[in-house]
């Protein structure tokens, strides 16, 4: 049968120990994979939620994109009529006002021919148009020297030399044409800062408003404080016109002068207004009177 001495019982001891080993091995593999088949599944619940978020995020953003585009729609239709709402409310609203126009920077800046063909739609009479050299508006680099040799004003400070160029091109304003320009008109034309075109036709030249168009960007011109004030003085209707943001909305505003923004069609209409004198009824209606 078999042996019944120590090496027959240790060999059965060992044969023993070696099933419960496997057995082991057995239930820890098993183990493993049944938490390796577990986490397999996890993960694939996990993939397939992403893909359902991410499919309902697609559809949400297809439908966002049509809402976009019928909102930008209706947006370019309300901007159409407003603009055609504008140039209605302007046509004809300057007819028999002579309208001067003093460009501080590019005459063929976008800004400058904005201002001439809106005031051709408002049907203003032309006045004298003057177009200044931007680093004579402003006073900077070699202008100075510039500016006070042409006006016969050596060694004058900044100050009384903006007050000087902004006392000149009020002049050149009023100046008929048909006339030789004042001299110290021709003097800064001389030097290439500023060019001055007379109104035409007969009759008095000294306009009824002036639009000052800021057409250079840059901050405010040095000419600026003393040209309002001296406009002002003079008995002159002025506006502002400048892009967005402008920086010189300070200066317009400490001299009690309208800046309007270009661009909008309630800026065409306050620019319209104000230069045909119904400065009070703009007021009104921003304040909502009747």
């Amino acid at each position: 049968m078999g042996r019944a001495g120590p090496l027959g019982l240790r060999y059965h001891l060992l044969t023993l120990m070696a099933v419960f080993l496997a057995l082991g091995v057995g239930i820890f593999i098993g183990a493993g994979m049944l938490d390796d088949r577990a986490l397999l599944e996890r993960q694939q619940a996990l993939i397939r939620s992403l893909e359902e978020d991410f499919a309902a995020l697609r559809r949400d953003t297809a439908v966002l994109r049509r809402e976009n585009r019928r909102l930008s729609a209706e947006l370019a239709r309300y901007g159409q009529a407003e603009q055609a709402l504008a140039s209605l409310a302007v046509e004809g609203r300057l007819s028999g006002r002579r309208v001067a126009l003093v460009i501080l920077g590019d005459a063929g800046a976008p800004l400058a021919q904005e201002a001439g063909r809106l005031l051709q739609a408002a049907a203003a009479r032309p006045g004298a148009r003057l177009v200044v050299d931007p680093g004579l508006a402003r006073l900077d680099d070699r202008w100075p020297e510039v500016a006070a040799a042409a006006l016969g004003m050596p060694g004058a400070g900044p100050q009384r030399l903006a007050r000087a160029v902004a006392g000149t091109l009020v002049e050149a304003l009023g100046a008929p044409a048909g006339v030789n320009a004042p001299a110290q008109v021709e003097g800064l034309a001389a030097v290439g800062g500023l060019w001055w075109t007379p109104p035409p036709g007969d009759g008095p030249a000294r306009p009824d408003a002036v639009v000052v168009v800021h057409a250079a960007g840059g901050g405010p011109e040095a000419v600026l404080p003393p040209l309002l004030e001296d406009l002002n003085k003079a008995g002159m209707t002025v506006a502002g016109l400048a892009p967005p943001g402008a920086p010189q909305a300070a200066v317009y505003a400490g001299a009690g002068v309208p800046l309007v923004e270009a661009g909008s069609a309630a800026g065409k209409v306050t620019l319209i207004l104000t230069l045909a004198g119904q400065g009070d009824r703009l007021q009104a209606l921003e304040g909502g009177a009747p």
